[in-house]
């Protein structure tokens, strides 16, 4: 059942929650109730008042808004400062310029001005044009300049910059019916020329000075979906199909190379060729963005304006379905409250494989709005909330005249197992204590392991200040929960003093909301709660404010039965697994334990494998999550001997696995394949074969690397290795294997 809300909760999202009521201007990211970060930026505060323009917001009050950015202003340059703290005081970070987002707020003043019919905004959004189309764009147009525009800080050109002077000129043009602003428009689509890959497609992100493309900075669906929109814009003005047809070449790259294999949806990135892929020498060497893909929300809500404007030219039936999936992305990251969240990331098994649902956006650049450092990691939590991403929403969503749904979904509750589970639920034995047989060097690697110590706890590696892409050894939950399990199955004692360190440092990562985070300040997440509790579990210890830490699971779950990573976000059987084994190891359960067992069981597919959600293909990462749920909860999975078949087939010659059939191999989808297989009582089909495959993974310093004869990577790598290897010697209790992962 559909219902279809009258009026956007967005727009009242972005009031009541970023904007500030007794200083002006929009914070930059929250979560829940919590200010994330009360900075201001410049470019926020420009989205967040052209949504509101378009939402034909009261004339008075985004009046009022709007001289938020008189802070901002700089007189002596004609130009706006970029960043100030909450009370308006400039960061001297704030005072550069980005070419194109200037000519963004350029083309907001002009935009809120003829709104509000206020004659200074729109002067002062041309004059704006003028100084940067005079001073920069006609001077070969750098990217980033110094606040006097004298000195450029990255000389390259930005494809944005050249579309915001396009938006801006459209604009300009409707206003004063000036036909210089269309020959100027008319001069910045053959601008945008320059940029296009005629060999792939598409747009790139930067040119070098000498109109080189520079292609290790790839093509970007914010920049390709802008451009598009732009070109749709101006043909309104220029009459030209052919501007027409280019934007639509923009969006049909986006389209055809950048689709999320797993989820639906577009990524935010590819690589020159088209490739979304996780490009690591790239970032570390730009130093500018993260190495993996994520797919955003706003990016998809762009996309489906796109669809909008192109299907007023053509008339193409894909049009149609593609609008409804674009739209149905949108929705799904809308929150209960109202906001929307970031959008989702992957794991990636191999660079081109998404696998694991991550909402963790790893390894993005310092000084990310809204992110936080785990050791020498920053990450994006991206259950959070910005500000960026609620404004150009909502003005897609006006611009489009569309609405989000609140969508009752039907749940199929035939669908639950109806045989009691086989695993006994008992830890009376971790390990069975038999004479093993490994191929790992278990001495080397409890060495290794004992140098992760650090501090209060576990960092991922025993590496102080490495190189590469290494952790460090900064202590982390995830990392405790690994090393603690390990020692344990090794049989190492844990001190009564090292076990009330580890406690007493995991219990400070405890929030308000009962929730744990990775360390101290950061936000709750199910993920990080579920290493919290089970830490503790193993050092049979209760977290504190358990009734508070089991709501906080508990709000996790949605209405389709599943859990996401924190309260609203969507649902994938990967979180869910992890909610429901936090919530057991506490005596508690879903609040809705049928609705949970129907959203997993719904999960297998006709292959007898299982996906990340109902209807996503199958793959090991998924199988094991979902067998686990659905045994912890106490139901035997439904054809469970043709999914151990599906498993089987999925080992390679060399003993690991693919993870799914056909595809590459993997070293986190081989331990899934395993783990799934001991729970349902079978070993591979080449046991031995496969330990000395995960032996192979071991390296010269007594860790383990995801790749053979790689440096070592982290405490998961061991934990898969060693945990793995214990089972193929069936030395280990399998119920331990379903708690403990």
């Amino acid at each position: 059942m559909t219902t279809i809300s009258t009026k956007l909760p967005l727009e009242d999202y972005l009031i009541n929650k970023f904007y500030d009521k007794e200083l002006n201007g929009f914070y930059v990211a929250v979560e829940n109730n919590t200010i994330v970060s009360d900075d201001k930026k410049l470019e926020d505060q420009v989205w967040s008042l052209l949504a509101l323009a378009s939402s034909n917001y009261k004339i008075e009050d985004l009046c009022e808004m709007s001289k938020s950015l008189d802070r901002y202003y700089d007189e002596y340059t004609n130009t706006y400062h970029e960043l100030t703290d909450r009370f308006g005081i400039v960061h001297s970070a704030g005072m550069v310029r980005h070419t194109h987002i200037q000519l963004l707020t350029s083309y907001g003043l002009l935009v809120i001005g003829k709104y509000t019919n206020s004659q200074e905004l729109v002067e002062k959004g041309l004059n704006l044009f003028k100084t940067i189309h005079e001073t920069v764009l006609a001077k070969g147009s750098p990217s980033i300049l110094n606040a006097n525009l004298t000195e450029h800080i990255n000389p390259n050109k930005y494809v944005l910059s050249t579309i915001f002077a396009i938006l801006t000129l459209e604009e300009a043009y409707k206003i004063t019916k000036d036909s210089l602003y269309s020959e100027y428009i008319k001069h910045y689509i053959s601008e945008v020329d320059k940029f296009e890959d005629q060999e792939y497609g598409g747009v790139y992100d930067y040119l070098l000075t000498n109109d080189e493309p520079f292609k290790s900075k790839g093509k970007k669906t914010f920049s390709n979906a802008l451009a598009t929109i732009a070109l749709c814009k101006a043909h309104e003005i220029l009459q030209d199909p052919g501007v027409i047809e280019k934007g639509k070449s923009y969006f049909d790259f986006i389209v055809n190379n950048l689709k999320h294999p797993l989820t639906g949806g577009f990524w935010n990135k590819a690589n020159y060729k088209g490739e979304a892929r996780v490009e690591p020498v790239e970032s570390y060497y730009n130093n500018d963005e993260s190495p993996f893909p994520v797919k955003y929300t706003h990016d998809q809500a762009l996309l489906f304006l796109c669809t909008q404007l192109i299907s007023k030219y053509h008339k193409a039936t894909e049009y149609k379905s593609l609008a409804e999936d674009l739209l149905y992305q949108v929705n799904k990251f809308k929150s209960k409250d109202g906001g929307m969240f970031i959008g989702q990331g992957n794991w990636f098994s191999t660079p081109t494989d998404p696998t694991v649902p991550l909402i963790r956006h790893f390894m993005v650049p310092h000084h990310t709005p809204g992110a936080f450092y785990a050791g020498n990691t920053g990450y994006l939590p991206l259950h959070e909330k910005q500000a960026k991403t609620q404004a150009i929403t909502l003005w897609v969503l006006n611009t489009a005249n569309a609405r989000l749904v609140n969508e009752e979904k039907d749940i199929n509750l035939d669908m639950i197992p109806k045989h009691k589970s086989e695993l006994k639920q008992n830890l009376d034995k971790i390990t069975y204590h038999k004479d093993v047989n490994l191929k790992i060097d278990e001495k080397s690697y409890l060495n290794w392991l004992d140098k992760t110590k650090s501090g209060a706890g576990f960092g991922l590696t025993p590496y102080k200040s490495p190189l590469g892409f290494r952790s460090d050894k900064s202590p982390q939950n995830f990392s405790a929960l690994h090393v603690v399990s390990d020692l344990t199955i090794m049989g190492e004692k844990i001190s009564k003093e090292d076990r009330e360190s580890i406690l007493r440092g995991m219990f400070d990562c405890q929030n308000e909301d009962g929730g744990f985070a990775e360390q101290p300040g950061h936000l709750s997440e199910v993920f990080t709660t579920y290493c919290v509790i089970l830490t503790a579990y193993i050092l049979k210890s209760k977290v504190p404010n358990e009734e508070k830490c089991i709501e906080f699971i508990q709000k996790c779950q949605n209405e389709d039965g599943g859990f996401g990573n924190s309260e609203g976000y969507p649902s994938d059987v990967w979180h869910t697994n992890l909610a429901v084994l936090g919530l057991h190891a506490m005596n508690a359960n879903p609040l809705s334990i049928d609705k949970c067992l129907a959203f997993v069981a719904g999960c297998q597919n006709d292959d007898f494998g299982y996906g990340v959600t109902p209807n996503a293909p199958s793959e090991t990462f998924s199988v094991f999550r979902a067998i686990d749920t659905l045994l912890i909860l106490g139901k035997q999975p439904t054809n469970y001997e043709e999914t151990i078949k599906w498993l089987k087939q999925c080992q390679t010659e060399n003993g690991g696995f693919r993870y799914k059939p056909n595809a590459n191999e993997s070293f986190v989808g081989s331990y899934h394949a395993i783990a799934a297989l001991y729970l349902l009582g079978e070993l591979p089909l080449n046991a031995e074969k496969c330990k000395e495959w995960l032996s192979k993974h071991q390296s010269k310093d007594g860790g383990f690397s995801r790749a053979i004869n790689a440096p070592s990577d982290t405490t998961d790598e061991g934990f898969i290795c060693l945990q793995a290897s214990y089972m193929l010697e069936r030395n280990l209790n399998p119920y331990w294997v379903a708690i403990i992962t």
